[in-house]
């Protein structure tokens, strides 16, 4: 029986947000839940993993691919992968999120369907957030998700991912970014990733691969994907 065919659509989408908001790890987990990573590449970071004596792989591995990446435990350079579901075809962006790769985040948006903000739950939003988010309101990114991550670090707190999530919507309102979607995740653990969380049983929206299934694609070609940078109505971030 001839294997079936590819899905048509595609899906561009960068990652960003502040450092360790764990943005790498969830793309990991987003890479291996959804059975997109070889044997070979999984034995390797297993590997990379025991050797630094770590209690599970590690899932951040699958995208930190440049050596000082490595060894200093961050996301220099922007890490682009691809990995498709019966539905999609996805091409991810993982940005930077030290501040002073900040620039890199625009290399990753310039052609993005979608951002995707992680925030860390125990912090709230930061400065970094709302740069991240300024800038895909500057380059005109159709649709925002925000990843409130570490919800297992609060104790899958309902209250902490409202509190976030309304201070979030606050920032998009003021950027004037008008399509924003909040989940509750935890990327370590996969709740809410790709399958229901059952520690969160309060939350009633999609999980984030479903969110991404699903978001409406805008039509393709020159016309449609030209950008230029605008501020909304001269609002700016903090005015």
């Amino acid at each position: 029986m001839p294997a079936a065919p590819p899905p048509a659509e595609l899906l561009r989408f960068a990652t960003c947000g502040s450092v360790d908001d764990g943005k790498s790890t969830l793309i990991g987990r987003l890479l291996y839940d959804s059975k997109s990573v070889l044997a070979d590449q999984m034995a390797h970071v297993e590997e990379v993993s025991e050797r630094r004596g770590a209690a599970a792989p590690d899932l951040a591995l699958l995208t930190d691919g440049l050596r000082a990446e490595r060894e200093q435990g961050i996301t220099i350079d922007v890490a682009y992968r691809a990995f498709a579901t019966p539905r999609r075809r996805f091409i991810i962006a993982d940005c930077p999120g030290h501040v002073q790769y900040t620039r890199n985040m625009v290399t990753g948006s310039s052609t993005a369907d979608l951002s995707l903000v992680l925030v860390d739950a125990r912090y709230g939003v930061v400065d970094q957030t709302r740069r991240h988010a300024a800038i895909a309101a500057l380059l005109r990114v159709p649709h925002l998700a925000v990843g409130i991550n570490k919800m297992d670090l609060v104790d899958w707190d309902e209250g902490v991912f409202e509190r976030t999530a309304s201070a979030m919507r606050d920032v998009a309102t003021r950027l004037g970014l008008a399509d924003v979607t909040c989940i509750p995740i935890s990327a370590l653990a996969g709740d809410n990733v790709v399958e229901r969380s059952a520690a969160m049983p309060w939350y009633e929206g999609p999980t984030l691969l479903h969110h991404l299934e699903h978001v409406p694609l805008a039509p393709r070609g020159a016309a449609a994907e030209a950008r230029f940078p605008h501020v909304a109505r001269g609002r700016v971030l903090g005015a």
